[in-house]
């Protein structure tokens, strides 16, 4: 499928589901994502990074809500200032489902869309060359960070350990000076890296003097994606404004 369409049915799921503010829809969601993510071997990653996001929202959510709920009705335990009732449990369970979805579905689709697809899709977009990288760029930064933190802290204890023998310091003290030894090399390899990709920039066209350019990577595309994809991406806006509107009217 065409990321573009990919996402715009995310989105049209996301809206939808959050202006019905209905639990039975938004837990078939949820499950419905788990699923897909679990068809495609991406199970694990896609319930890890969501447990990731949502656990400590869940228990704020909790606490907000439950634990310190002064207006409901029946109370269900309480013990100085912590006073746990139904309400409270309901509107967190509420809450905490209807931003699952968000997350869920999120997750689901950074981990099932391929990033080359998509930065190739934007690329052959009529949009400005500068978003097809600034998108690249910003997709791989993460990783490319977290290696180069790893390979650093690597050499850095390479370092320490065939130097001469000092007096271990302490927890705190040894926290400061990797980060500090680490943190130099890292930024200043970022800005070598900035440099260095200089000419790749004026080879994809910054600024761009081309009306057309070519790509060896084609994003396949075809009129049934595209009816799908504007009529998602339309449906994103007007369908929850219906279902506001007519929960309003009722």
């Amino acid at each position: 499928m065409h990321p573009f369409t990919v996402l715009a049915v995310a989105a049209l799921v996301v809206t939808t589901t959050t202006a019905l503010a209905a639990w039975p829809v938004s837990l078939a969601v949820v499950l419905v994502c788990l699923g897909a993510a679990a068809a495609r071997g991406r199970l694990a990653g896609v319930a890890g990074a969501s447990a990731a996001i949502l656990l400590p929202v869940w228990a704020s959510q909790a606490m907000i809500h439950a634990l310190f709920d002064r207006t409901g009705d029946r109370v269900l335990l309480e013990a100085g200032w912590m006073r746990l009732t139904a309400e409270g449990l309901s509107v967190a369970a509420h809450l905490g489902l209807r931003l699952a979805v968000l997350v869920v579905v999120a997750a689901t689709v950074a981990l099932a869309l391929d990033r080359h697809q998509l930065v190739a899709a934007v690329d052959l977009a009529p949009v400005p060359p500068q978003a097809g990288y600034l998108l690249a760029a910003t997709l791989a930064l993460v990783p490319a960070l977290r290696r180069r933190r790893r390979a650093i802290a690597d050499a850095q204890t390479l370092r320490l350990a065939a130097g001469p023998a000092q007096r271990p310091p302490g927890p705190l003290r040894r926290s400061w000076r990797a980060a500090r030894l680490q943190a130099v090399p890292l930024v200043l390899s970022s800005v070598q890296e900035a440099a260095d990709r200089a000419p790749h920039l004026a080879a994809r066209g910054f600024p761009s003097s081309v009306a057309r350019r070519t790509r060896l990577r084609s994003v396949p595309d075809s009129p049934l994606q595209r009816l799908v994809r504007w009529t998602a991406a339309v449906g994103a806006v007007v369908v929850p404004v219906l279902i506001l509107h007519l929960g309003g009217a009722e």
